[in-house]
């Protein structure tokens, strides 16, 4: 009815939403572009470290106890021999 005296609506929450909703979709895509240009970049520089990286998380996370113990006794008595 406020259309036909000549008042303009305002718009809802709807209308505010989709447009809302279509920007956050093309920031996502390249927020998306920006995280797969990361990967790559990481997987190129650190893919043959791979193995090794592995195993230190092994140890950091102890994911075997018995191996994660004698890491960490083992850098103890290098650290405490340097000083």
């Amino acid at each position: 009815m406020a259309e036909a005296e000549g008042v303009p609506t305002t718009p809802g929450p709807a209308s505010g939403s989709t447009f809302r909703g279509r920007r956050d979709v093309s920031g996502s895509w390249e927020r998306d572009q920006q995280v797969e240009a990361a990967q790559r970049a990481l997987v190129e520089v650190l893919g043959p470290y791979e193995p090794l990286l592995s195993r230190v998380q092994a140890a950091l996370v102890w994911e075997r106890p018995a191996r994660s113990a004698l890491w960490c006794l083992g850098l103890n008595a290098a650290f405490c021999s340097a000083c």
